[in-house]
């Protein structure tokens, strides 16, 4: 696979969600605080590299990169990443979310056509 192709991976998990603790606000939270270490884990240990290699050859110091001006165009590539690393994290809470909307969509359109019907 090359790195230009985008992986989709499933939105949810199948079936029921297993709950380790008595409260689920419990598990949601512990959930988006692992996904968000293991990125944050991931992405220490590629900048730590990419320090390592140009320290090593030469290329660039900590100074150069606090002085780093970025382009409007690596702006809106950061925003982007930084929008899908939020969906990875808050992926529970939107799944769950969803799944309530879907089953509430119908109580509030029978509450709509009562309220305008008046009745």
């Amino acid at each position: 696979m090359s790195d230009d192709t985008e992986v989709t991976l499933q939105r949810k998990a199948k079936g029921k969600r297993p709950y380790y603790f008595s409260d689920s606000d419990v598990d949601r939270l512990l959930s988006m605080v692992m996904a968000l270490t293991g990125e944050l884990s991931v992405t220490r240990d590629r900048l730590d590299t990419l320090e390592r290699v140009a320290a090593a050859k030469g290329l660039f110091s900590s100074e150069d990169i606090e002085q780093y001006a970025l382009s409007d165009a690596d702006m809106e590539a950061r925003a982007a990443r930084h929008q899908t690393i939020f969906k990875e994290v808050t992926r529970i809470i939107v799944g769950e979310l969803e799944d309530l909307e879907a089953s509430e969509d119908r109580d509030y359109s029978t509450v709509v056509s009562q309220v305008e019907n008046d009745g």
